[in-house]
Formats: C-alpha cells, structure tokens, sequence
C-alpha cells in the first residue's frame, strides 16, 4: 500500500470518529451537549493504546508520532455540530517486533479488541491492518503498518469540547 493510499485511509478512519452512532442510525447530535473533557480524552485514548500493546509480544516500546501531538478540529458536517469542538488523538510506533510477526501481531491485538467488547469496523485484506471502535465511548482504535513495516497502535476521540461544555458565545448571544 503506497504512503497517500495508507495516509488517505488513515485521515478516513480518524475523520469518521467524530461521527457518533446516533448518526448512523439516522438521529441528530446535539452538539451544545456536555461532553467528557480534553483531559479525560486524553486519558481514554492513552488507555486504549497502551492496553493494546500489552498484548503485543516481545515487549514493544512505544515511540509517540510527533504529528499526533496537534489536537484537531472536529469538522464532521455529519452532524452539523460547532467547529470549535476537537478530537484528541494519539498514534504510537511500536519499536522492537520483527516485521515477520506483522499478522500474529495484528491478530492478536484484534483478538484482544474483540475481547473487551470493541467492534471490529474493518481489517485489510492482508490482516495486517485493524480498524475499529472502542465500547461503550467509540473512540477509534487502529492498528497500521508503515512502509518500512513498523506497527503503530493509534486512537481517536469523538468530537468534544475541551472543557466539556460548549464556551459562552462571545456575542453574549
């Protein structure tokens, strides 16, 4: 899979996040509702990332991807919330597994999602590659490979507020 196919797919996956599953069953977001925080975000998609590795053997290091660090905009028009909610991501290399493991490796770490209860949205044709969503919060949670066959673990929040409640409008409106 060449970088702009893997990069494409990625930014797919990460943008869908935000979109909760009330959407997918046709109902509607109030997007002035409270929501759980950056910090608490933060958290959950740590959690979510370094659980995932545990599974993962020999004993991993997990080396955080730079560009992850940015908290984005939540510009999902799904659900036709504010622009000035954010999603918090976090993806991870994981250094130190021999690249003949790739598909041990992603089987287990799907096996393990499976296992506490996380929906399996999709794997590659390979298996290389897992993507899905955790439960009951629906953060997104993906394994992928680099080009240069390094696993990296990732998760994505929904679309929050950062302090979990919608800032007071500026007009006084």
């Amino acid at each position: 899979m060449s970088p702009l196919t893997r990069l494409i797919l990625v930014g797919v996956v990460l943008i869908a996040g935000c979109a909760p599953n009330d959407i997918a069953k046709g109902g509607h977001v109030d997007s002035s509702a409270k929501t759980m925080t950056k910090a608490q975000a933060l958290a959950r998609v740590e959690q979510l990332v370094k659980e995932a590795a545990v599974v993962v053997t020999p004993n991993p290091k997990l080396e955080i991807y730079e560009p992850s660090l940015v908290d984005d905009l939540c510009l999902d028009p799904i659900d036709g919330g504010s622009q000035e909610r954010i999603v918090i991501n976090r993806s991870y290399y994981i250094r130190g597994i021999p690249k003949d493991q790739i598909k041990q490796i992603a089987s287990r770490v799907k096996a393990y999602w499976e296992q506490q209860g996380h929906f399996i949205e999709a794997v590659s044709p390979d298996g290389a590659n897992v993507y899905g969503r955790s439960r009951p919060d629906d953060f997104y949670i993906t394994l992928s490979w680099t080009d240069g066959d390094v696993p990296m673990l990732g998760s994505t929040s929904p679309c929050i507020w950062p302090n979990g409640t919608p800032e007071p409008s500026r007009s006084g409106n």
